[in-house]
């Protein structure tokens, strides 16, 4: 009985997988497997372009300036307030063409653009943001379901995100305009303060101006220069007293008294009739002697007439011991008389004179007393004028630069120009025809690469098992 050499299941399967059968046999599965596989690849691509919905899309294309601006603002007297706003693109770690992205991919800008478009926001779809390199374009796509509604969603999300972006540079002004006005009133009411204090402390000392003050020590200076030229001419005048005085040979005090009778009408008329007396008595004695009843009446009546004038002469000089004979030498109507009458003039001026120096004198001691008194005064009201001009110039630059802070309205949103506005598709961006082929063909590549790397799976097997 022979033995049975008909190989097991697992050794035919194996040599199934190694050898693959006859080669007519394999030629026919593989075709049959090539083409039932290419078949299927090109039934997906006919089905993407028959069945797949079209879509359209249009977009449009945003520039940004690369430029700042700058603005400066000098008010005489007031302030100076400058306004500067530099390039949105200086700083290397911040972009706004990035920050432009994420603004029209927002929530906020997409529903605003669903509500201008007359759709619901689920329904509206996600846009495309492309940017370029190196370049300061901000590109946008949207889809639709026609080419009407493609450019209208275009056109609305465009003018949904300008409007966002009023509407942040306005809430931006109102915010800092906000703030200003906050330190505005501040400021106001420091400057109002400092002034409060300066009318008061003005009207307490009756020192309005530092002029004042310093007029008031130049006061003093022409003061002291008036005592020195005052010293000088009395000194002068002195000395021609002195002079006429020694010339005359009475002393100044006795020429005063002399004029100071000599202008009395009453002292006079005494003298005068004194001097009848002395007349009439020296002719009654040279006729009737010392003896005669006329005689001694007339030395009563002129004893009267010298009590009187003593009496006078005291009133007028408050000389009590006052000699009448001295004083009717001292008014004899000749030359000496009229020296006398300069003397006096100029005793007169050199006493008016002195008199006006004693007053400067007075006066500059007072000056100087108040000049001293007012010295801190004046330099306390100095910082407090210096307070009011610091208080009025940071208001006033505060409110110059609040002014100038509303014309930079580009400072944190860069101004954004429309390049390409959105326009109508002119066909769908979707299904593509170019991409279902290139589908198919790649497909059919990849199973005639299978189907020859599985035909030759012999070989490669064979030089596996001999190498292990």
């Amino acid at each position: 009985m022979g033995e049975d050499r008909t190989p097991s299941f697992p050794q035919a399967l194996m040599r199934r997988i190694r050898y693959g059968g006859s080669a007519e046999r394999r030629i026919g599965r593989y075709i049959r497997t090539g083409a039932i596989g290419c078949a299927i690849a090109w039934g997906l691509s006919l089905g993407y372009l028959l069945l797949s919905p079209k879509t359209f899309t249009s977009g449009f294309v945003l520039v940004m300036p690369g430029t700042g601006e700058g603005s400066s603002l000098n008010l005489p007297t007031l302030g100076q307030a400058t306004s500067t706003s530099s390039s949105p693109f200086a700083s290397p770690d911040l972009s706004p063409t990035e920050n432009y992205r994420r603004l029209l991919l927002s929530s906020r800008a997409l529903k605003a653009a669903a509500e201008a478009a007359g759709e619901t926001p689920e329904a509206f779809p996600t846009p495309k943001v492309e940017l370029t390199d190196q370049t300061k374009l901000i590109g946008v796509k949207i889809t639709g379901r026609s080419p009407t509604q493609a450019a209208m969603r275009a056109e609305a999300l465009r003018i949904a995100f300008q409007t966002m972006l009023d509407a942040l540079r306005k809430d931006e002004i109102e915010t800092r305009e906000s703030a200003h006005r906050s330190q505005l009133a501040a400021y106001k009411a420091a400057v109002a303060e400092a002034r409060t204090k300066l009318t008061d402390y003005e009207a307490s000392t009756g020192l309005v101006s530092i002029e004042q003050y310093s007029s008031i020590v130049a006061s003093v200076e022409h003061l002291r220069d008036a005592l020195r030229d005052a010293d000088t001419k009395l000194a002068n005048m002195r000395a021609g007293v002195t002079e006429l005085s020694r010339q005359i040979g009475v002393t100044a005090e006795q020429a005063n008294i002399a004029m100071t009778l000599r202008s009395d009408p009453i002292f006079q008329a005494l003298l005068e009739q004194l001097a009848k007396q002395d007349t009439e008595d020296a002719v009654l004695n040279s006729t009737h002697g010392p003896t005669a009843a006329r005689v001694v009446d007339l030395a009563a009546e002129r004893a009267a007439v010298v009590a009187k004038l003593t009496a006078r002469a005291a009133a007028l000089t408050g000389n009590r011991r006052f000699d009448i004979q001295k004083s009717r030498d001292l008014s004899l109507h000749d030359e000496r008389a009229r020296l006398f009458e300069r003397l006096v003039g100029q005793i007169a001026d050199t006493e008016a004179l002195a008199a006006m120096r004693n007053k400067l004198a007075e006066q500059i001691d007072t000056e100087h007393n108040r000049v001293m008194t007012l010295a801190p005064q004046a330099s306390h009201l100095d910082d407090l004028k210096r307070d009011v001009q610091v208080a009025e110039a940071v208001f006033s630059s505060a409110l110059a630069r609040t002014d100038t802070s509303k014309s930079d309205y580009f400072a944190s949103y860069p101004m954004v120009q429309t390049l390409e506005a959105p326009e109508v598709p002119r066909g769908p961006s979707a299904p593509l025809p170019i991409l279902a082929v290139a589908g198919g063909f790649a497909a059919t590549i990849l199973i005639i690469a299978a189907l020859v790397l599985t035909w030759i799976r012999t070989a490669l097997l064979q030089r596996i098992l001999k190498n292990a």
